[in-house]
């Protein structure tokens, strides 16, 4: 009996000993330690003390976590109710094993979703606009935008300077002088009416926001002219920018070098062209690929540009799942295969058979975020 006492006497000293020696780092020391951990260990650091709580709950520290977080492709699609989530490192010196998840799926839910806004994806059930956080495989439903649209087309943007995600909302197939806008992580959630001086139909979902200013491909009312709209997150104002010479169904708009750039979604692994928005200005840019000689399951499309600047090459069918790099620095092409995502034994264990996992989107330069909406 002494000696469990004791034994319990030497524990609580050995805590106490460990919890002093943690108290006397300087806080903002603990907060860069913490930032550059993944965030299931910061979740789980979030037991150790109080202290640890607060730094990590901290809207500074949230804020900020994305931006130490290195960047991932994440894929995910829906089957039989559920949403099977993939996340893969995009540098090729972090190891490539793939991180995965199901999780339940939002019930009569569009299955359309904007690109990965720091560390959020958004996409809409009805006329509600729904917040998906990857990492804390969560989901939050905004209230549904006071006004008659029947249904809405969404955007996700973030402006950097205030840290702050805005989710601009537009009635779906019909073209609009209006807008609603609402800040996220706000204890006033509430939709805000913002007027447009072109207006006009957006074409769809997939607009790009790049240092603060929200993209996305758009028609013109009466004139019926592609252009492309920019919205700047901070002062939310609109403007109109001409399109460059893409068909706007092959254009995809993508971030390039801190740029806007349109670039052609082609199966052809080779003659790159790239329409980058510089100064005002469009330019082209040409890449000549050499050709990829090596068989592949499915042709592929480029479906963006990482962080370091190789066009990542994404397949269209989902029967196994391959990543084709190409760097236009070394002019090289590296493929990376993925076991355990859409093959054969994925499809076993899950019980899918033979069943399309079509449609399914994929995310490039995806970072893991702590944000909450109800935060």
């Amino acid at each position: 009996m002494e000696q469990q006492e004791e034994k319990k006497r030497k524990i609580q000293r050995s805590i106490t000993t460990q919890s002093s020696s943690v108290s006397s780092i300087p806080l903002d020391v603990i907060s860069k330690i913490l930032s550059k951990l993944p965030a299931k260990s910061v979740l789980r650091s979030r037991c150790v003390s109080k202290q640890w709580l607060s730094i990590t709950t901290d809207p500074y520290f949230i804020n900020m976590f994305p931006k130490q977080s290195s960047s991932s492709l994440l894929l995910f699609f829906k089957t039989k109710g559920k949403l099977f989530v993939f996340s893969v490192h995009q540098n090729p010196n972090e190891p490539q094993h793939v991180d995965s998840y199901q999780i339940k799926h939002p019930k009569y839910c569009c299955f359309s979703y904007t690109e990965s806004v720091h560390g959020l994806i958004c996409f809409r059930r009805a006329a509600k606009p729904i917040i998906w956080n990857p990492t804390l495989r969560k989901f939050s439903t905004l209230p549904k935008p006071k006004s008659k649209w029947k249904g809405i087309t969404v955007f996700l943007g973030y402006d950097q300077i205030e840290g702050k995600h805005k989710v601009v909302c537009m009635p779906r197939g019909k073209a609009s002088d209006e807008c609603r806008v609402i800040t996220l992580g706000t204890a006033k959630k509430s939709w805000r009416t913002i007027k447009i001086n072109h207006k006009h139909l957006p074409i769809n979902d997939n607009g790009t926001c790049i240092n603060g200013v929200l993209y996305y491909k758009a028609k013109l009312h009466q004139s019926n002219v592609d252009i492309i709209m920019s919205f700047d997150v901070r002062s939310e104002k609109f403007d109109m920018i001409e399109m460059p010479w893409v068909n706007h169904y092959w254009g995809k708009l993508i971030p390039y070098a801190g740029m806007l750039a349109c670039v052609k979604n082609t199966m052809e692994y080779k003659d790159i062209t790239l329409w980058v928005l510089e100064d005002a200005k469009w330019l082209c840019k040409h890449f000549t690929a050499p050709s990829y000689d090596q068989p592949l399951k499915s042709p592929c499309g480029i479906n963006g540009i990482t962080d370091d600047g190789e066009f990542i090459y994404v397949p269209y069918v989902l029967n196994s799942f391959y990543i084709l790099y190409y760097d236009p620095e070394k002019n090289s092409y590296r493929k990376v295969d993925f076991e355990g995502v859409a093959d054969d034994d994925f499809r076993l264990s899950n019980g899918l058979g033979n069943e399309s996992l079509y449609p399914f989107h994929t995310c490039v330069n995806h970072t893991e975020s702590l944000f909450l909406c109800n935060s």
